[in-house]
């Protein structure tokens, strides 16, 4: 393969991660919007995966899990050196992973959603497996967060990326909690957990999807000049 092949298919894994996160979660809000008896504050959006038209969600999380498939095997080419280089492909790879399992495996009906929907006596096997893969998908993308954080550290001052990756590693996490602290599991029921979980959502994807533009905007210009040794091959901001 020659190098222009390989910086090319290079490119386009990248261009995947920028367009997963916008993707995601445009899809999502606007279902949220437009499904009948759906009150999004009080729902998590796996729960659009339900119903009629749950088809669609479903589509969105498989085809948001294999971008950022592709967007991990980017990673591993674009960040060969330095800190990170390895742990940063695999776990952008468990998030993507962790949106197929949710695709594949929906999540068991809960009280008044879908409408007419039949609440299981006890959770079904598919159930339970989507039960995880919220937390694959969120604890891995903060840990992605600082193990980039560690990496930008070593770029010159001013370390916005390092500032802004700590901030989204550690309000990931917190959003996702405040929304399971408002949700009983018991019951099935709660108050504004479904918004607490889009914050989440939005502040995790939107890190991502600048990050990609980052990582394509650098892989573009590494043809005209030297990348720079600084933070393991990643170029200061200029």
């Amino acid at each position: 393969m020659s190098d222009t092949d390989h910086r090319a298919i290079t490119a386009r894994y990248l261009l995947a991660g920028g367009l997963a996160a916008p993707l995601f979660v445009v899809v999502a809000l606007v279902e949220s919007a437009l499904r009948a008896g759906y009150v999004w504050q009080d729902r998590f959006v796996s729960e659009l995966s339900l119903g009629d038209s749950g088809w669609i969600q479903v589509t969105n999380f498989l085809v948001t899990g294999v971008c950022l498939l592709a967007f991990a095997a980017g990673l591993r080419r674009v960040l060969p050196t330095g800190k990170g280089r390895r742990a940063a492909p695999v776990l952008a790879a468990v998030c993507g992973a962790g949106l197929i399992v949710a695709g594949l495996f929906t999540m068991d009906p809960s009280p008044g959603y879908p409408v007419g929907g039949t609440v299981p006596a006890h959770p079904t096997v598919h159930g339970q497996i989507h039960g995880y893969a919220p937390f694959a998908v969120f604890l891995s993308l903060a840990a992605l967060s600082f193990v980039l954080a560690r990496r930008f550290a070593g770029e010159a001052a001013p370390r916005v990326w390092m500032w802004y990756s700590i901030a989204t590693g550690i309000l990931v996490p917190a959003t996702f909690m405040a929304g399971a602290a408002t949700y009983d599991f018991v019951t099935q029921t709660g108050h504004n957990h479904g918004v607490w979980q889009r914050i989440s959502l939005a502040i995790g994807f939107a890190w991502l999807g600048v990050l990609a533009v980052r990582l394509m905007r650098e892989h573009a210009g590494s043809r005209r000049e030297t990348p720079s040794p600084v933070a393991g091959g990643v170029k200061p901001n200029r």
